[in-house]
């Protein structure tokens, strides 16, 4: 499956481009060791030439803790601690062969329904997918599952996706056209978090009633998609893209605005499918070619009766709602944590997307206020996105059979 087409570009309601030396672009968060890291990788890209570019996602992760010794409390507080992340993908295009990989192994594509961990134990869902080539598949892999239960974290409706690796002259030879590398998609139905029942006693401090069997926090149906690839310049070389887009499902909090809680959702006509967030990272290893140009949506957030706030990047605030609080953090893109090198050999960056942190807590005598329990909720995250070219572009003529 692919994305990024221009009528979807033409669609974006805001579009910024970074490029080296310019203020306001990032994926959010990159650390300073990834940036060495990516320095580093630069390097080695310019003595032999190589070329790689590297990504991966997920569509949502989950924290569920609860727990605290002390007999000051009115109930007994469980102790749990569980986590799931669900619609991981990952990829990588790399023309020195990718590490851990058969020798001739040149790009690889991966996808998973969800990988939990709890109790202190970690497994994953033995539902997920790769594809690698060489040798190269004619027909894309999928996988699908629907009505997936996560103990203590929740429930998931359905999960699919799709995964392409390619590697072929017509995407990697000098005077090529180029194309695409790697493609990945995943589509996650609604997510239901933390059921009340599952609560025990925690459940009586809620300052809404839930009725048994309702989640804590529902995180609608949305989607992630990324793709590699190539593209030709006017010289005859090639230059490199990593491109990711996704979809932002609502999300309800304590039922959600109408009973009291939270919700938020887009701004604006929607038609509950197309992605509306979106990124791409090109390199061409030439001065001025290493750009980052995207794309976040407007989202609007209901708190009880309350009048309608505006969340545009950036967005960190907290709400209080008798003992839960609930910060939403929306992650601004900061030009300081992208790598743009001014060769145009190297783009890098990292996405945090949408963060929520729901926390209840009880007020006890003398010691004030104690948390029982927590939930924490990314959406949309790309940890690592990096394109690395050689100077001049790809221009090394490679022999690869069809």
């Amino acid at each position: 499956m692919t994305f990024g087409t221009a009528d979807r570009r033409r669609s974006r309601r805001t579009a910024v481009k970074a490029v080296a030396g310019v203020a306001g672009a990032a994926l959010a968060v990159t650390t300073a060791g990834f940036q060495a890291q990516a320095a580093e990788a630069d390097q080695e890209v310019r003595q032999n030439g190589d070329f790689r570019i590297a990504a991966d996602g997920y569509y949502a992760t989950a924290q569920v803790t609860t727990g605290v010794q002390t007999p000051l409390l009115p109930i007994e507080v469980p102790a749990v601690d569980a986590h799931v992340t669900v619609g991981q993908i990952e990829s990588e295009a790399n023309s020195a062969g990718i590490e851990g990989e058969d020798e001739g192994v040149h790009s690889r594509a991966f996808g998973t329904i969800a990988s939990i961990g709890g109790a202190g134990a970690e497994f994953d869902v033995p539902y997920m997918v790769e594809q690698v080539a060489l040798p190269e598949e004619a027909e894309t892999a999928s996988y699908g599952l629907h009505g997936l239960e996560v103990p203590i974290v929740g429930n998931l409706d359905a999960i699919s996706g799709e995964v392409k690796a390619n590697w072929n002259n017509d995407l990697i030879t000098e005077g090529a056209a180029g194309g695409v590398l790697t493609s990945l998609y995943s589509g996650v139905g609604e997510i239901d978090l933390l059921d009340v029942s599952d609560l025990g006693p925690v459940s009586e401090l809620l300052p809404i009633e839930l009725p048994v069997g309702s989640p804590l926090v529902t995180v609608g149906a949305g989607q992630l998609l990324q793709e590699t690839g190539t593209f030709s310049k006017d010289d005859g070389t090639l230059g490199a893209y990593a491109e990711v887009s996704g979809r932002f499902g609502d999300l309800s909090i304590l039922g959600g605005a109408a009973s009291g809680g939270i919700s938020l959702g887009l701004a604006g006509s929607d038609d509950g499918e197309t992605p509306n967030s979106w990124g791409r990272l090109e390199a061409t290893g030439e001065p001025g070619g290493a750009t980052f140009d995207y794309d976040l949506p407007a989202l609007e957030l209901h708190v009880a009766d309350d009048e309608v706030i505006d969340v545009e990047p950036g967005f960190d605030e907290t709400f209080e709602l008798g003992g839960v609080s609930v910060n939403l953090n929306f992650a601004d893109y900061r030009d300081d944590d992208t790598v743009l090198a001014e060769d145009g050999t190297v783009a890098s960056a990292s996405g945090g997307g949408l963060a929520l942190r729901v926390t209840l807590s009880v007020p006890l005598p003398v010691v004030g206020e104690v948390e029982v329990g927590s939930a924490e909720i990314g959406l949309l995250s790309f940890p690592e996105l990096s394109v690395e070219v050689p100077q001049g572009g790809i221009a090394e003529q490679v022999i690869l059979e069809n």
